[in-house]
């Protein structure tokens, strides 16, 4: 495989851990994190490669490669996401690719100005945690021109179990933002089923093995039921990131006039976790916001 240059725009947990990813493969990782100290000391598997010549870590965009055969955004809110696409145009790349979730509109927004300049631009949002993210199992939604899901193995391969193909630009984020309505709801449920059957005397313990062994039974339950249990809220995904979703999905619903009622009850429930500053803790901290309107 030829080794490639690499610019990953966003140090958090899943751009820390695909660029950790293409390290271990061989290829050149230029990373942008905006505080240097603070992304070692969070970010263990990739500190072995703090003082190696293929990895530069840089507080600035224009820092990272000049015509970089990838470059990858992994950030999170459409303004910061406009911001560095922005900056990164200055840095000449050849392909840039939205890993993070995009409103579809910036995304086509995006798509037209990197046309524009002869640049081929893709949304390719992922899902997974953080151990995905260093296990090399993520799943991407590709938006875009099919054929670039070969041209790009090299990354896809080593940072993805799978790529789905979603169509034509923005497809990709549509799919995204659907997906992750679609868990912020079952992990509501899966929360309110729990807290029935241990208010009804049930254990933990008794009720997973029942749920495991049934049709409810998913891998979302599996480790975020146990997050919950342990009262470990340590952010795989964070509740703010998945209350932007949401309110990315909001705005899908009301473009094609549908009436979705869990998905607006979904809406509240999140702002009440914002409200409570559970922002920057997991999705699973949502659980908190169940128990104080039990007086648990």
């Amino acid at each position: 495989m030829e080794m490639k240059q690499v610019s990953v725009i966003g140090g958090g947990i899943m751009g820390s851990g695909m660029a950790f990813r293409l390290l271990e493969a061989g290829h050149t990782v230029s990373l942008f994190v905006r505080n240097k100290e603070r992304f070692y000391e969070s970010n263990f598997n990739i500190h072995k490669y703090k003082n190696s010549p293929k990895l530069s870590v840089v507080s600035n965009i224009l820092e990272t490669f000049w015509s970089a055969d990838l470059t990858i955004l992994c950030l999170t809110t459409d303004d910061v996401v406009e911001s560095a696409f922005t900056q990164v145009l200055n840095t000449n790349p050849n392909i840039i690719l939205d890993t993070g979730t995009t409103s579809p509109d910036l995304t086509l927004k995006l798509n037209k100005i990197a046309s524009d300049k002869n640049i081929i631009f893709a949304d390719s949002p992922m899902t997974g945690s953080k151990t995905a993210a260093n296990e090399g199992q993520i799943l991407f939604m590709l938006g875009g021109d099919a054929k670039l899901r070969n041209t790009l193995d090299f990354f896809f391969d080593v940072c993805g179990k799978s790529v789905v193909l979603c169509g034509s630009i923005s497809l990709g984020q549509k799919a995204k933002i659907a997906l992750n309505l679609i868990q912020a709801g079952l992990l509501q449920v899966y929360m309110e089923g729990f807290y029935l059957a241990e208010t009804s005397g049930i254990s933990f313990e008794i009720f997973q093995l029942i749920v495991q062994n049934s049709a409810a039974a998913s891998p979302l339950s599996n480790f975020k039921m146990d997050q919950i249990h342990k009262q470990d809220f340590s952010p795989h995904f964070a509740l703010k990131n998945m209350f932007k979703d949401i309110q990315h999905a909001e705005r899908e619903i009301k473009n094609h006039s549908l009436d979705l009622p869990m998905s607006a009850l979904l809406k509240s429930i999140y702002e009440e976790g914002i409200n409570k500053q559970l922002g920057n803790e997991d999705f699973s901290s949502l659980i908190k916001v169940l128990l104080a309107k039990n007086n648990s």
